[in-house]
């Protein structure tokens, strides 16, 4: 039998970590293909490495560092954990990639920051507007990514600002938003970001508006998740069982375990999903492509707890 074990980072422990604790249990049972997988939160560029190959790297802003990952003329830089006040560390990173003459540049922003719809980028870069953005952009193939849905909340920030500073209540901040929302005419709104491109689309407020802004200028969305599912699915062909280990689980799936799930389930092949917090009703299952679910919160925490857990599935399932 061949497993194919994937593995995402859980808290501070990365990847590679997380496949080693889980893999003993399997590789006693099975032929084993141990491989790590991202969503985009603080490691893609090392798991693209990983399946890709590649050079990596980082690139300094201040004090900042931002994480690259060079193969051949193909560039990504990860900014979901090189974040400051505004997007000016963003700009500072794109300045240096672009200086490499990159064909295609990955760049992955943080979902949950402080908009400045990339005003601070557009300084860094020397340009006033998108138009100037594109142009900047013009010779190479842009790819926005994040990990996870994040669409942009208010009219530059303003009534999250008035929240996060306990100016406003929850309610009186969204109130806020709508009106400002409002009283922009619509000539105005399509000025800002062109006629193309949806403020209200569930990626629009990644790096705090930033990717609207990017995709204005030429970019493209994807998500990361996606992105490393198909560096993986090369290998699902090979595999008679899939088990993908992972964190807590929220209310918005892995994308890299929803992407593989789904391209599994056009070959029967089984996908499992072995994680900590979090609850998947039996019903849920079948609409996520998955064969199984288990959690390994019942066994204590950390690791070791991962490792106990595994034993007895995989008794059930590697034969």
């Amino acid at each position: 039998m061949r497993v194919l074990l994937l593995a995402s980072r859980i808290g501070v422990a990365p990847a590679e970590v997380v496949l080693e604790a889980s893999a003993a249990p399997w590789r006693s049972r099975a032929e084993v293909d141990a491989v790590p997988v991202s969503d985009g939160e603080g490691d893609l560029c090392e798991v693209m490495a990983v399946l890709s190959g590649g050079e990596l790297g980082m690139i300094r802003a201040g004090t900042t560092a931002v994480p690259t990952l060079v193969t051949g003329d193909d560039w990504t830089i990860d900014l979901s954990r090189s974040w400051g006040e505004d997007s000016a560390i963003l700009g500072i990173a794109l300045r240096e990639a672009l200086a490499g003459n990159p064909r295609r540049l990955t760049i992955n922003l943080p979902a949950r920051v402080i908009p400045d719809l990339g005003r601070a980028m557009m300084t860094e870069l020397g340009v006033d507007d998108t138009s100037g953005l594109a142009r900047r952009l013009a010779n190479t193939d842009v790819i926005v990514t994040g990990s996870t849905e994040q669409p942009l909340l208010g009219v530059n920030g303003l009534p999250r600002w008035l929240d996060r500073h306990g100016m406003l209540t929850a309610e009186e901040a969204q109130r806020l938003e709508l009106d400002l929302g409002a009283s922009l005419p619509a000539p105005a709104r399509t000025m800002l970001v062109g006629a193309s491109v949806d403020p209200k689309a569930s990626w629009s407020g990644l790096g705090g508006g930033a990717a609207l802004v990017l995709q204005a200028a030429g970019a493209r969305v994807r998500w990361a998740g996606e992105i490393v599912a198909h560096a993986v699915s090369p290998r699902l062909a090979q595999a008679d069982l899939i088990v993908y280990v992972t964190g807590g689980l929220e209310l918005d799936m892995p994308r890299s375990l929803v992407t593989i799930a789904d391209e599994a389930g056009q070959s029967a092949t089984p996908v499992l999903v072995v994680y900590g917090e979090g609850r998947l009703l039996r019903h849920e299952l079948a609409r996520f492509g998955l064969s199984g679910s288990y959690s390994y919160a019942d066994h204590g925490e950390g690791l070791d707890a991962l490792g106990r857990a595994m034993e007895p599935i995989a008794q059930t399932w590697a034969r």
